[in-house]
């Protein structure tokens, strides 16, 4: 008896290393089987040699068994980079609305002319430091509140709609440079204006604490000079920032849809050239068992998320219907129509 069950401990022993034995050698086969099939697959999809900034590959796919599911193949395309670059265009062109309307300050400094003769009254008879305060800060807020907002405002929307068309690749670097330069040039001559400006403030003459009426409004009629000399100057820098970001902008959303509409045709092609490879090579994972499938991961390629993120595009076939595919009982229409697509 007990030699008995030594023999049928022996025998168990002996079939479950066969077992074993057998399914390492079925698995290495099936792994030299992907691996060939990998390297058609990214031949067909011309994905192997996709290089991206300093060579680094953009392209290819990473391949791995699911014992006893099926494979899964990962597909990096330059699509998926195309897409990135999109994301990030689109993020920086997203600028406010181009301030176009006259200068609001000068407006209610026209019409509220008797109101600011009073208060320089007041300060005029409280001391001349205050008086001069008052000056110097009314000419401040010409220049930062409105005219440097302006001004800085479309310098800005300028620049981030010539970033956003060299990025999608409609504006080539010496244009690029060309726009940068003019943006600099205009923030400089701000600068400088607003810097006479601000010297002209400091300049205010000399008013005494008994100074009247007369003297009151020669400050006044001085200060509304100065203004206006000033806006005759900065004037035009604004509305050549504006009109400048105006036909940026405008350029950049053309270059947006056209971009998006290539992008979109150039994924259908990519996945059409997909159906018609796994038709045509699918059969060569011969190892693979018939009821299991493979699955096709396209990195990227998915659906857009709430968060502005991309999700990656899932195709799901199964390996008797790339049988059937290849032999003719079914066309690629019927093959697409069998897998599963889904975005995750």
């Amino acid at each position: 008896m007990k030699q008995a069950l030594i023999k049928l401990a022996t025998t168990v022993s002996l079939v479950i290393a066969v077992t074993v034995s057998a399914e390492e050698i079925v698995v290495s086969s099936l792994r030299q089987n992907i691996d060939i099939f990998t390297g058609v697959l990214e031949d067909a999809l011309d994905v192997a040699q996709s290089k991206g900034l300093f060579g680094i590959s953009i392209g290819g796919i990473d391949s791995t068994y699911l014992y006893g599911q099926g494979v899964v193949m990962e597909v990096r395309t330059p699509l998926a980079n195309r897409r990135n670059r999109m994301s990030l265009s689109f993020l920086s062109a997203s600028v406010q609305s181009l301030p176009a309307r006259e200068n609001p300050f000068a407006s209610a400094l026209r019409q509220s002319v008797p109101d600011l003769q009073e208060s320089l009254r007041s300060a005029l008879n409280t001391s001349q430091a205050e008086a001069a305060d008052f000056y110097a800060d009314m000419m401040d807020r010409v220049a930062a509140v409105d005219y440097s907002i302006a001004i800085n405002s479309a310098i800005r929307q300028a620049s981030e709609a010539a970033r956003s068309l060299r990025t999608m690749n409609t504006m080539d670097e010496v244009a690029y440079a060309e726009i940068r330069a003019e943006m600099t040039g205009l923030q400089e001559q701000l600068q400088e204006q607003t810097e006479l400006l601000r010297q002209a403030a400091e300049e205010v003459p000399p008013v005494s604490i008994q100074s009247d009426d007369v003297a009151a409004a020669d400050v006044m009629s001085k200060m509304q000079a100065r203004l206006e000399a000033f806006t005759l100057k900065i004037e035009p820098l604004k509305q050549q920032a504006i009109a400048r970001a105006t036909e940026l902008k405008a350029r950049s959303e053309v270059a947006e849809k056209e971009y998006i509409a290539n992008w979109e045709a150039d994924v259908i092609a990519f996945e059409t050239r997909l159906y018609a490879a796994m038709c045509d090579y699918g059969a060569m994972l011969r190892e693979l068992p018939t009821q299991q499938s493979i699955a096709i991961i396209l990195t990227g390629l998915g659906e857009d998320t709430e968060d502005g993120s991309h999700t990656d595009k899932v195709h799901v076939f199964n390996k008797a219907d790339l049988l059937q595919c290849q032999s003719g009982d079914i066309d690629m229409a019927g093959l697409r129509q069998r897998s599963a697509q889904y975005s995750y």
